[in-house]
């Protein structure tokens, strides 16, 4: 009977250490309350902490970025956002609520519609380049000399170049 339960406890364990990633555009995050305290963004991984009913609390680590107390990235000169604090300060490895709903286990599913929003765009004008021609810091400034050519709101730039630095040639996303 102890087997039993050692064994259920460990494989439990090894489930909730799935790294998973956030599915939706942009999806709040929840404190214990259920109260938003910020918004984290489409493809980033958290790591999964436990589940309960209809929401997860995950995990996140992150740099702080240069000049935006409220940001956490992947690099603290602002390269790919994670997430946005409403009033605070995010910590490297801060743990946070999400509804069960905006996580995929899935990296390509999670960045599927921001890929599509990319080529859909930029295709229209130009043959859209893939995103490994490019480091990370080098897409912000392409994307932005198109911005008004593809006529495009900044929060629609933001995401194409969230979506670009993350596959970039030196980004995180690795699977493709």
């Amino acid at each position: 009977m102890r087997k039993i339960i050692l064994l259920s406890g460990v494989l439990s364990g090894i489930l909730m250490a799935e790294p998973k990633y956030i599915y939706n555009e942009k999806v709040d995050m929840l404190d214990a309350n259920s109260k938003v305290i910020g918004t984290i963004f489409e493809g980033v991984e958290v790591n999964t902490i436990k589940v309960s009913g209809d929401k997860t609390l995950v995990s996140i680590k992150g740099e702080n970025i240069d000049g935006n107390k409220t940001a956490l990235g992947y690099s603290k000169n602002g390269l790919v956002p994670y997430l946005e604090l409403k009033n605070d300060t995010p910590k490297n490895g801060m743990e946070f609520w999400v509804k069960n709903s905006d996580l995929t286990s899935n990296l390509i599913e999670a960045w599927d519609e921001a890929e599509l929003n990319y080529y859909d765009t930029c295709s229209s004008c130009h043959a859209a380049h893939k995103p490994k021609e490019h480091k990370m810091d080098e897409w912000d400034a392409y994307i932005s000399a198109m911005q008004g050519f593809a006529k495009i709101t900044d929060e629609q730039k933001d995401r194409i170049v969230r979506f670009m630095q993350s596959h970039a040639s030196d980004g995180y996303v690795k699977d493709e």
